[in-house]
């Protein structure tokens, strides 16, 4: 979700509210978060949201949540993480994943303080920027991010329905065909730290050590792999299902990073990896594979509309702050 944007690098204003109290959400709100968000899309998220409060207790750092509470309750909500280096994204950023405020209190200023609050944290971390993603035909959302200065991002939201692209009978680069493909372990992290600093020409251990920890202690489903050649790892794809974020309903996995050694580029190991993937999310009962892809990433835009994906409905928003 690369981007650039122009003007002023300020926060948003926090308008004077004195019967609504800020303060951290807390795991005893689930149930009026799961209420509004229920009464603003007509379909329950429980499952993400409960996901996402359990995170924040063992990972504070990671995500960013805030309640508005007044005399009649939780008034509203906002859950974002900090990221970087997904989707090849070279810094650290703020991702809005959900907001809400209760219908009776809105037009008051309300999201545009759960904004303000979120980016002001961001700014005493160094984090510069926040980014969402947002349905095209949700109207109300993008009007909120146009008034909260939000601009269109850089990058392309790609989609493809979850079922499989027949593999060759074989390849006559590779010895064995099909490829060993097996899920992600953690014994994998320096290969994967290796390989990707071929692709890239940068040092991102943190980044991937980071994802390493969400696929082994923060998902409840591994669907990370690898493919091997000789017994070595020589591509992967580091994935998610996290229905819920950005107001998905349906049950979607995100394609978060995906890197082949470039000594076996062009020999198939990456479309292993990718049917692979596939294979494993129909398993799942997964509907689409969604990931983002920069507008001038030809190469990789090529491979993947080749594998099935096309232009989602879905828009990138960044804000710089």
């Amino acid at each position: 979700m690369r981007a650039s944007t122009t003007g002023p690098a300020t926060t948003l204003p926090l308008p004077p509210l004195p019967d609504v109290m800020l303060r951290p959400l807390r795991p005893g709100d689930l149930e009026q978060v799961v209420a509004l968000d229920r009464r603003t899309l007509g379909q329950s998220r429980r499952g993400y949201f409960e996901k996402r409060l359990q995170v924040a207790l063992g990972q504070p750092a990671r995500h960013l949540q805030f309640a508005l509470t007044s005399g009649a309750g939780l008034t509203g909500f906002l859950l974002a993480r900090v990221a970087g280096g997904e989707y090849g994204r070279p810094a650290e950023a703020v991702v809005l994943e959900a907001v809400g405020v209760d219908a009776s209190a809105r037009h008051r200023g309300l999201g545009r303080r759960l904004l303000g609050s979120l980016e002001q944290l961001a700014l005493s971390r160094g984090i510069h920027q926040v980014i969402t993603q947002v349905d095209w035909k949700n109207r109300s959302m993008l009007q909120f991010l146009a008034g909260a200065n939000f601009k269109l991002g850089s990058a392309l939201v790609l989609e493809r329905p979850v079922d499989r692209v027949p593999l060759p009978a074989e390849d006559a680069d590779i010895e064995t065909w099909p490829p060993v493909v097996r899920h992600l372990r953690a014994t994998d992290l320096d290969a994967v730290v290796r390989i990707d600093q071929q692709i890239t020409g940068f040092d991102r251990t943190s980044y991937l050590r980071r994802k390493f920890d969400e696929v082994f202690t923060e998902s409840a489903i591994d669907v990370s792999l690898v493919a091997e050649h000789d017994g070595l790892p020589v591509a992967f794809a580091m994935a998610r299902v996290d229905p819920g974020d950005f107001g998905h309903v349906e049950p979607v996995a995100a394609l978060d990073t995906l890197g082949v050694n470039p000594a076996f580029a062009h020999r198939g190991f990456a479309r292993a990896v990718l049917n692979q993937l596939v294979d494993n999310l129909a398993a799942l009962h997964v509907e689409r594979l969604e990931t983002e892809v920069a507008r001038d990433n030809f190469g990789l835009l090529r491979f993947l509309y080749a594998f099935g994906f096309v232009p989602s409905q879905r828009l990138t928003f960044v804000r710089s702050i």
